[in-house]
């Protein structure tokens, strides 16, 4: 069964689902989140930053490629008769 075949209903219910159960986790970390000293921890620190920077340019190139193929190498779809 695919998100196609669901009825609507249940699908407005699984989104309503996740967006509450994000909203639950931001409510539940903010205070922590709001203690922290990001920019010591971050900027500051040479090290974590070029951590930082490393994992954007990776991020930035996985999602490159994965442009890339879907733009010049798309997934083709076979009809298969019942």
């Amino acid at each position: 069964m695919t998100e196609t075949e669901l009825p609507a209903s249940i699908q407005y219910l699984l989104i309503g689902v996740q967006i509450i159960a994000t909203v639950g986790f931001l409510y539940l970390i903010w205070p922590y989140v709001r203690k922290e000293r990001w920019r010591e921890k971050f900027i500051e620190n040479k090290s974590a930053r070029s951590i930082l920077i490393v994992f954007v340019i990776i991020f930035l190139f996985s999602y490159g490629m994965a442009a890339f193929f879907d733009a010049f190498f798309p997934v083709e779809r076979l009809d298969i008769a019942p």
